[in-house]
């Protein structure tokens, strides 16, 4: 099993529980796929009012070998407020999760309780905000999910097995969670996506996707072929090298478009604003995925909470050794829980 957070997974195989596994050599980058991953989370209201629905939409991926197979997604009920604000305070209530054995979509949604900030006894008189806090759980799973028979203390109470009944391991199996904070009059927007460059042209509407218009890329085995003689589509054609993915591989830059005049990508962080009494911007940053190829650098800063904008958000992508086409993914983050994506597919011949 796999622990994710959106936006981050961790590397190595872990218990939800007191204690991580020690993680083993780790000879490929995150942001090369080869397996089952969760690469995010978006909630439509990242900052959910008291009373507000809010609609989550999964972004995931097989990139395994054995694709297409069938891949079941799960979610858990909401969990408010647990004791602490820690999310393993949830794992005590197993209605939380008895919806994972008959939820099987990439979105669900829940309705933030009314009193999620007016029921919390207020212990702290320092100047930060009131607030409520949601956590759902979400599982990924190559196999069948199950409620664990005889759950561990502070472990997540559910398990994915293969047809033999034997548990799957953490290339076939992703568990984590997603939180959602509630303040008092303080709302965010996710970041905006409009469109993709790649190669120094800026691609047509229908040569990459967006959010859940991604989803058909998730689990399949091969996308939609690409046209190379197409002038449309040529652009996404590119020649093998045999360095796999190596920085000696010729560079071909690329990045989605988000455009700094848009509201909804410079908005303030205003709880640390509150706080602090001062200006101060979202943390922001995009995330690069692959399952063939390499990146120069797959993490790249969007905006910063104390300078500001960063024009070069962009990277450069290298051509993996084998003919057949590569999925990459752009996942852009605010550090109050936005989230947006966007994809391509390259033809490499």
């Amino acid at each position: 099993m796999r622990f994710a957070i959106p936006g981050g997974v961790t590397r190595c195989a872990a218990f939800f529980g007191l204690f991580l596994l020690g993680c083993g050599p780790d000879f490929d980058p995150p942001s090369e796929l080869h397996s089952l991953r969760v690469l995010a989370v978006k909630k439509d209201v990242p900052y959910a009012q008291p009373g507000q629905t809010v609609n989550l939409q999964m972004l995931w991926v097989d990139a395994s070998k054995k694709r297409p197979r069938d891949v079941k997604i799960a979610w858990s009920g909401p969990c408010f407020d647990p004791l602490g604000d820690l999310y393993y305070g949830c794992f005590t209530d197993p209605k939380t999760f008895s919806s994972m054995l008959t939820l099987d979509s990439e979105s669900t949604s829940f309705v933030v309780p009314k009193d999620i900030i007016s029921r919390r006894i207020v212990t702290d008189t320092s100047n930060n905000a009131r607030y409520g806090v949601t956590y759902v759980f979400f599982a990924v799973c190559a196999g069948k999910i199950e409620l664990a028979a005889s759950p561990s203390e502070n472990a997540l109470p559910i398990v994915c097995k293969d047809a033999s009944g034997k548990l799957l391991d953490s290339d076939d199996f992703v568990a984590g969670y997603t939180s959602v904070y509630s303040f008092e009059s303080y709302s965010n927007h996710n970041p905006v996506i409009s469109g993709f460059q790649f190669n120094g042209k800026t691609l047509a509407a229908g040569a990459f996707c967006q959010d859940e218009a991604c989803s058909p890329l998730a689990g399949s085995a091969e996308p939609a072929d690409i046209d190379c003689d197409d002038p449309e589509q040529a652009a996404r054609c590119v020649p093998t090298c045999s360095d796999d993915g190596d920085p000696k591989c010729h560079a071909y830059d690329f990045r989605p478009i988000i455009d700094k005049a848009d509201p909804a990508n410079t908005d303030e962080d205003d709880v640390s604003a509150k706080q602090l009494g001062r200006h101060v911007g979202e943390q922001m940053w995009i995330d690069y995925y692959t399952d063939a190829g390499g990146f120069k650098s797959p993490v790249r800063l969007l905006n910063d909470a104390t300078t500001g904008w960063n024009d070069d958000f962009g990277t450069e992508f290298y051509a993996p050794k084998e003919p057949g086409l590569s999925r990459i993914w752009a996942v852009a983050h605010d550090n109050r829980g936005g989230a947006a994506w966007s994809g391509i597919t390259l033809k490499v011949q």
